[in-house]
């Protein structure tokens, strides 16, 4: 079994910190799902944000040399905003992401055929707004989805 970590912060904040393996990715979507359901999210919402959390966390895991990655998920009124945290060189690893030359996550341009290679056009179709922060020795992605 794998152990995650969960902190709340005040404000309707929830992180949880998890070893950068591939089991984690479904354990993730778990937590957030109820998470929001709890939090009494509409479930259109809820799935969306599911959707988005799990790309973002498959994209850390499969896409970085991170020993650890960091989920967080905010509540505000208006915005639901899920984010994924790293502490990798950001090093691309398949097809689903592609980084410019500042270690800034961006869409890959896959085949036609290709059975990966999408997470990053699902979050910028999905999400409200999304986009990265770099700070030293960390990179987030975030998305941000109104409701």
């Amino acid at each position: 079994m794998t152990t995650m970590t969960a902190t709340a912060k005040a404000g309707g904040t929830r992180t949880w910190a998890f070893p950068r393996r591939v089991e984690c990715i479904p354990e993730t979507r778990h937590r957030v799902e109820a998470l929001l359901r709890e939090w009494q999210r509409p479930a259109e919402t809820v799935d969306t944000a599911t959707l988005l959390v799990t790309e973002l966390v498959t994209n850390a895991v499969e896409h970085t040399d991170a020993s650890d990655v960091i989920c967080s998920v905010s509540l505000s009124a208006e915005v639901v905003t899920v984010s994924v945290t790293d502490t990798g060189s950001g090093t691309s690893t398949g097809t689903d992401t592609d980084t410019d030359t500042d270690g800034v996550p961006v869409p890959a341009q896959p085949d036609d055929l290709a059975e990966s290679g999408r997470g990053l056009f699902l979050v910028a179709a999905l999400a409200t707004d999304w986009g990265t922060r770099l700070t030293a020795g960390s990179r987030e992605v975030w998305a941000r989805l109104a409701h």
